[in-house]
């Protein structure tokens, strides 16, 4: 009985699945979808898991096209997003209207504080070479919340997730595209102080919180891959929170900064700044996850990098942002599936009690 069931939910039986939710009273469930969204009903049932697809992609390294297994987000709509500000998702079988929020420019200071920290701690080394510690914790280092795929990967009974991800502030689309040139020049030349070199440019950029796109953060779906990816070996090619996001487009990521002092290098003062971030300082954001797969047909038409400039997603860029950072520190193609956070709430959690600062709570007369 529980195999026909399971059958029925993952679209192996849409007669049986009809009947199914009527005799059990569920038809409530299916919602209507807006218009825009019709065309991938299926998407609506939670444990779903019909996202992916296969098609050729053309490898210029190797010059011959490759099958590659690509996902699409049914369930997310950002096509008005960079206009008027909202989006859609459907969250448990319901489409849901989000206002795209920015993040508060204290965070913004923690956040390029933050960074700006690290990379000048790299460089000042007294000629030694950068220290091989690295700096865990801060902005760097987001604390992701999902849940949502009834099916999972079939190792849980849970729907839920948390998951430390590599995560970063997202620099304006002008900033990127300034930048690309340099770095991709500076990889290709690779002088023997190229990691010294990038250091002292990203120093640079997180010197201005102006220079980042306060709606957004980024991560990659690093392990994520197809059956050749890490996962493989252990049963699996997704991990659980990319299982969720498919699911449920919605996700909170905690930010904490146990280091002290931190440093703050845009104090409002305006002298220079070296006042402190308190201990502890606990920021949560909530965000609309949307995955960039690379092989995803509007991503572009190249295997083995994120093919921004030929891609019909204006989000791919940032896509091949996140990925060539990654592969000129790490090495590898830039070609592993990204996320963009689209930020709808902010709070501030410690040392305060998880008071929302973004959009701000109306004031009480």
């Amino acid at each position: 009985m529980i195999e026909k069931v399971k059958d029925i939910f993952l679209g192996n039986n849409p007669f049986g699945r009809r009947n199914f939710l009527k005799l059990a009273g569920l038809s409530s469930l299916v919602t209507v979808l807006p218009t825009f969204k019709t065309k991938s009903a299926h998407a609506r049932y939670v444990c779903n898991r019909n996202w992916w697809y296969t098609r050729d992609v053309w490898s210029t390294a190797d010059s011959e096209n490759k099958s590659a297994e690509y996902c699409t987000q049914h369930n997310l709509e950002t096509s008005s997003r960079d206009d008027d500000g909202i989006l859609w998702s459907n969250i448990d079988n319901k489409w849901r209207k989000y206002e795209i929020r920015g993040l508060s420019q204290e965070f913004m200071n923690w956040g390029c504080s933050e960074r700006y920290f690290y990379y000048d701690e790299r460089l000042d080394t007294g000629g030694a070479g950068p220290p091989s510690i690295m700096k865990n914790g801060g902005i760097h280092h987001g604390m992701v919340a999902t849940y949502g795929n009834w099916v999972g990967r079939g190792d849980s009974s849970f729907n839920i997730n948390i998951a430390v991800k590599g995560t970063a502030l997202c620099p304006s689309r002008e900033t990127i595209l300034d930048l690309l040139p340099v770095l991709e020049q500076l990889k290709i030349d690779d002088p023997p102080d190229r990691i010294t070199q990038y250091y002292e440019i990203m120093r640079g950029v997180y010197s201005d919180p102006n220079n980042f796109d306060q709606t957004k953060l980024l991560t990659l779906e690093l392990f994520t891959q197809p059956t050749s990816g890490p996962l493989y070996d252990a049963g699996y090619k997704e991990t659980h929170t990319f299982a969720n996001m498919m699911a449920n487009p919605i996700c909170s990521i905690g930010f904490l900064q146990q280091e002290h002092p931190q440093k703050n290098y845009f104090d409002p003062d305006g002298e220079g700044g070296y006042n402190d971030f308190d201990y502890g300082v606990h920021y949560e954001v909530r965000a609309i996850p949307k995955v960039l797969h690379c092989w995803a047909p509007d991503m572009g038409n190249e295997y083995d990098v994120f093919d921004y400039e030929n891609a019909e997603d204006p989000d791919a860029l940032f896509g091949y942002w996140v990925n060539f950072l990654h592969t000129f520190y790490h090495g590898g193609r830039a070609n592993v599936s990204a996320v963009v956070y689209n930020v709808t709430e902010q709070f501030f959690n410690y040392p305060h009690r998880g008071i929302r600062v973004v959009p701000p709570m109306p004031t009480t007369m």
